[in-house]
């Protein structure tokens, strides 16, 4: 029996009939998941979000517990500082000979305060030089660049 390559009309139909059939289902498929597959897109941008949001949102509250840390620290030598701004103008007023003499100890620690503000890069002029300092400072002027 020879072997034939033509296609008969009846395998041409069902061949026909199979591709459409297969067109169909794609087109029907893609029809149907089309609206899933946005709905699951949505789903997965809003994750992506709010994981951004989560890890902004660590990031500030890391922040702040870093403010707050340094913030203290800041306190903690200001407290030091002036402890011994008060010791010094204790000692300094036992060298001019007036011991427990509270307006000369008064005066000193104001001085030395001033003095400080003055010295942190405040604009600031000296207005008198002799024992005690006085400094005139100008908290709002802005910095010089160094």
């Amino acid at each position: 029996m020879a072997q034939t390559s033509e296609m008969t009309g009846r395998q041409a139909w069902t061949l026909l009939a199979i591709f459409t059939l297969l067109a169909v289902l794609l087109l029907g498929g893609g029809l149907v998941g089309c609206p899933y597959y946005k709905v699951w897109e949505r789903k997965m941008a809003g994750q992506a979000e709010l994981q951004y949001q989560q890890g902004a949102r660590q990031a500030l509250i890391a922040q702040a517990a870093a403010e707050d840390e340094a913030a203290i620290k800041r306190a903690d030598a200001a407290t030091r500082r002036v402890r011994g701004w008060a010791d010094a103008a204790k000692r300094g007023c036992e060298d001019l000979g007036r011991p427990n003499d509270q307006a000369c100890e008064n005066q000193l620690l104001r001085d030395a305060a001033t003095y400080s503000i003055a010295k942190e890069g405040h604009e600031g002029v000296i207005i008198s030089v002799g024992a005690p300092v006085s400094v005139a400072v100008q908290p709002n002027a802005a910095r010089s660049p160094e």
